[in-house]
């Protein structure tokens, strides 16, 4: 039996040692953020703005419209793609979507590649003879901006920070991001439910203060002809008396 079964280990191993020669070199990985490169950076060559089609829920209609405006300011060409930026940028410098950007495109200028959702972003600059504070101004964007702005309000931000003169100053002392729309959306309820219960509240004081009078009208009436019944016996016993 125990000779049977190395028989056909032995079998098993001899299958995956002619499946695959050896030396053989593992199948590479997909292109990843290459092959994403190509294909963003032939559409930056017919719009220097780029806004993925993948996330119509956390971009509004204009976003491309309104990107174009902000980075206009920088005076240097700009270059924005908004995409999903997972396992690149930051997270792997190595591969960099902007600098894969620059290499397809082969200009100098301000690349901004930024997720829908306006965080996990990288801006980077090549070439061009005004040297803007662009790494210090998108941390401090990022800082104060709230954490569902979406890519146009985070590049907007961006922009005006970068021009401000103070863009080292605000990455260190960030301006109070403002509320999340969720946050606003909360509060506005919580104010709703508090101003819902004041009026509750004055109903029912109103209401108390109407049936404590009733009430209490009634009493002082009861009182009234408790007092008036007590003293009419005292006058028909005068009155017999007489």
């Amino acid at each position: 039996m125990w000779r049977g079964w190395a028989v056909l280990l032995t079998g098993l191993v001899g299958a995956v040692l002619l499946a695959r020669p050896a030396g053989a070199a593992p199948s590479p990985a997909p292109a990843g953020a290459a092959g994403r490169a190509d294909a963003i950076a032939a559409a930056l060559r017919r719009d220097p703005v780029y806004v993925t089609d993948h996330a119509p829920r956390a971009l509004p209609p204009d976003s491309a419209a309104r990107i174009r405006a902000s980075v206009a300011r920088l005076g240097a060409p700009a270059y924005v793609a908004v995409t999903p930026t997972v396992g690149i940028g930051r997270e792997d410098p190595a591969e960099s979507l902007a600098a894969l950007l620059r290499d397809r495109l082969g200009k100098d200028g301000v690349y901004i590649v930024v997720a829908p959702s306006g965080g996990d972003g990288e801006v980077r600059q090549f070439g061009g003879a005004r040297r803007l504070p662009l790494e210090d101004a998108w941390q401090a964007a990022e800082f104060e901006t709230s954490y569902d702005a979406s890519a146009p309000e985070v590049i907007a931000r961006f922009v005006d920070i970068a021009l401000s003169g103070h863009a080292r100053e605000r990455r260190d002392h960030p301006r109070p991001a403002p509320k999340s729309k969720v946050r606003e959306a909360l509060d506005a309820d919580d104010a709703a439910d508090r101003r819902a219960s004041r009026v509750e509240w004055g109903v029912f004081g109103a209401g108390a203060a109407l049936s404590g009078g009733s009430i209490l009208a009634l009493l002082v009436r009861h009182r009234v002809r408790s007092a008036d019944r007590a003293r009419r016996p005292g006058k028909n016993a005068a009155k017999a008396r007489r």
